[in-house]
């Protein structure tokens, strides 16, 4: 942190005894006032970790509370939207595909009585022949 210099004032208070300059800011203290510096440095460090450890509980309480972030309230809530599309969609083809299977065997049905009728009229006629069964 420092280096003895001669001929040199401490910042402080002037003196010329016993200077040491800090290697960190460059400033020239006397003994006492270099212990003081030092103690402000101290200071200043602990408010730093300080800091630092409400930034990392912070941090952790942000981890813990992650479910509850605003953000995955918004995914939360996308992926319900999306789910009840997909429920409204899914029930429209259901319904459009039953449509076309009752529209298909209603088909099949009526030629299917055309047929038989045609059938039941051969037989009555007795007008068939071996190609027409």
């Amino acid at each position: 942190m420092a280096t003895t210099t001669q001929g040199i004032v401490c910042i402080k208070c002037k003196k010329t005894k016993r200077i040491v300059t800090c290697k960190g800011c460059s400033k020239d203290f006397c003994a006492d006032h270099l212990n003081e510096h030092h103690n402000e440095l101290s200071e200043q460090l602990g408010k730093t970790e300080d800091q630092f450890n409400e930034f990392k509980i912070q941090i952790e309480g942000q981890k813990a509370e992650l479910q509850q972030h605003e953000l995955m309230k918004q995914i939360d809530q996308w992926e319900h939207e999306s789910i009840e599309k997909i429920r409204q969609v899914a029930n429209e083809v259901r319904l459009e595909l039953s449509s076309c299977v009752i529209t298909f065997i209603t088909d099949q049905d009526f030629k299917f009585k055309k047929l038989r009728e045609q059938l039941i009229q051969c037989r009555k006629d007795e007008d068939f022949i071996d190609t027409d069964i």
